[in-house]
């Protein structure tokens, strides 16, 4: 029988081979042996949200922010799954508390940069995002966010749809942050 960690991995190559139901399966058993590994929890959020399932996905986000509730990563994803559930007041929570607490200054960034665009302040959500690209160091992150600078800048307008149409071409999860050396 292999090791909860080595379970991980399993999974973390199935997901890059876009197996997301082998993932799910090496993910369920790294969990039998290890219930409590938020890293673990954190890698099935992505599953589920990869697959579209964001209301389970949240649920297990959830469960990984209470086994550690400094993992930025998962808040900051947190947040972006409840905007895709056009959830923008509980998204608002993930990111004010993420932007008031990181200690990662692009993640800081980041959060303050998604609070605008829930408020609908486009110039403030452009600058912090370039502040935060600035400082991200963080390769998948520094891609997403970068995709997500361009959309906002290509339609520099006061946002007259919903949120959810501002990042329409946005990432909805960070399910790319699964590189064995970028876990949360």
């Amino acid at each position: 029988m292999l090791e909860a960690n080595e379970y991980l991995h399993l999974a973390i190559h199935a997901s890059q081979e876009n197996n997301h139901h082998a993932a799910l399966d090496y993910l369920e058993r790294a969990l039998q042996l290890e219930p409590d590994n938020p890293q673990v929890r954190y890698f099935q959020a992505a599953e589920y949200a990869e697959l579209g399932l964001f209301t389970r996905a949240i649920l297990c986000m959830a469960e990984v922010l209470e086994l550690n509730p400094s993992m930025d990563l998962a808040r900051f994803q947190m947040g972006l799954l409840y905007l895709q559930q056009q959830s923008p007041e509980q998204a608002r929570g993930s990111f004010e508390r993420l932007s008031a607490n990181s200690l990662d200054e692009s993640l800081r960034s980041f959060a303050h940069a998604y609070v605008s665009l829930i408020d609908e302040d486009l110039q403030v959500a452009i600058v912090k995002l370039e502040r935060g690209l600035q400082a991200c160091e963080n390769p998948s992150l520094k891609d997403d966010m970068t995709r997500v600078l361009a959309t906002l800048k290509s339609d520099y307008a006061p946002l007259t749809a919903d949120l959810a149409s501002a990042g329409d071409n946005a990432p909805v999860f960070l399910g790319a942050y699964r590189d064995v050396g970028e876990t949360p």
